[in-house]
């Protein structure tokens, strides 16, 4: 404010308290005259009153024309609360490089763990009536779209990592029309600023024909009554031995992160977890943890090669703290290299 130096904090209560009811007057003055540095702050009752109140700047008091402002608190308060509304509300996703034979359903199943999910939207051609290969997935919490940004982009999926960004700004509902511009340098910079500029040059890219196309040598998309968990733990990858007769031997990826592991008994605990999942399918006569390995490997061997089949169908594709696991076989001849003496174990390992 911009106050006279006579004026009294009982002047400016008559004076605010035409927009609301004033609950402290406090007038800043100066040490030795007890005169007014022309500085007072007012508090109302009500916060709706805050507004018209600022819409008095300009009027005088005294003859002098005051000047109403924000303090400075409640500047950082308000920086404060849109700060965390725009962190704890829903939170938009884009999701790109996705297999064309992934449906919604899918899509649904591997994103669904990190939260609730408001809208999930896969993009389809409506011509040829498949996936273009990008969707939209929005959660209902920001640290939910967080997580799953963190844990799945450039996660592989069905043989090519995909991409998973926030989107910046809102896109109007045209989007649907516009194709895929999720597979170009900008997603890799962690989202998209759809500007007048970027507008443009999407439509220039699509006018070009530059969009995705479904590759013939896949396998159909999967069937609506089909498995989708089984469907997707084979989109994923590894579910299957290449041989037709299984080896016995797998590795069990994402496991844990070295780096943030604190627990002493952190690698006991997965070592007991594992085994215990595993002994309800027939069971292990090997097990390692590689403490070290930034990729959280397990290496297992199973008693034959059917029950780590199992093995792999059952854990390809779960979540275990916050990660998805990635199971694959090894050959055991490999392992054995790995692992001296393992070819010899045939006792069931107990948790």
């Amino acid at each position: 404010m911009q106050l006279h130096t006579r004026l009294r904090a009982r002047d400016l209560e008559e004076f605010f308290s035409q927009v609301g009811k004033v609950r402290d007057v406090r007038i800043i003055s100066d040490r030795n005259s007890r005169r007014c540095k022309g500085i007072a702050y007012i508090e109302f009752f009500e916060e709706d009153s805050v507004a018209p109140a600022l819409k008095l700047s300009g009027t005088k008091i005294m003859g002098i024309p005051i000047q109403v402002q924000h303090t400075q608190a409640e500047k950082n308060r308000a920086a404060m609360l849109a700060n965390l509304a725009k962190e704890q509300g829903p939170t938009r996703l884009y999701v790109g490089s996705l297999h064309c034979n992934i449906t919604e359903t899918m899509l649904r199943a591997i994103f669904e763990p990190f939260g609730y999910i408001d809208t999930l939207q896969l993009m389809i051609d409506p011509e040829t009536n498949r996936s273009r290969g990008y969707g939209f997935v929005q959660y209902r919490e920001a640290e939910s779209a967080r997580r799953a940004k963190e844990q799945l982009n450039g996660f592989e999926l069905a043989g090519k990592p995909i991409k998973v960004g926030e989107v910046t700004e809102k896109m109007d509902h045209s989007i649907s029309n516009m194709g895929s511009v999720l597979d170009d340098e900008e997603t890799d910079r962690g989202g998209i600023e759809m500007n007048a500029n970027a507008r443009v040059q999407l439509m220039a890219k699509l006018a070009s024909g530059n969009q995705m196309r479904p590759n013939k040598k896949t396998a159909p998309a999967a069937e609506p009554d089909a498995d989708i968990g089984q469907k997707v733990r084979e989109m994923l990858g590894g579910s299957k031995s290449s041989s037709s007769d299984p080896s016995p031997c797998f590795v069990l990826r994402n496991m844990f992160d070295p780096s943030t592991e604190t627990d002493p008994y952190w690698a006991e605990e997965i070592r007991s977890d594992v085994i215990g999942e595993c002994s309800q399918l027939g069971g292990v006569v090997h097990i390692h943890i590689d403490k070290d390995d930034p990729n959280g490997c397990v290496y297992i061997k199973a008693i034959n090669g059917s029950i780590a089949n199992a093995c792999v169908n059952s854990l390809q594709g779960r979540w275990f703290s916050g990660k998805m696991i990635k199971a694959s076989y090894m050959q055991p001849s490999e392992y054995s290299k790995k692992f001296d003496g393992s070819e010899y174990l045939r006792d069931k390992l107990d948790r």
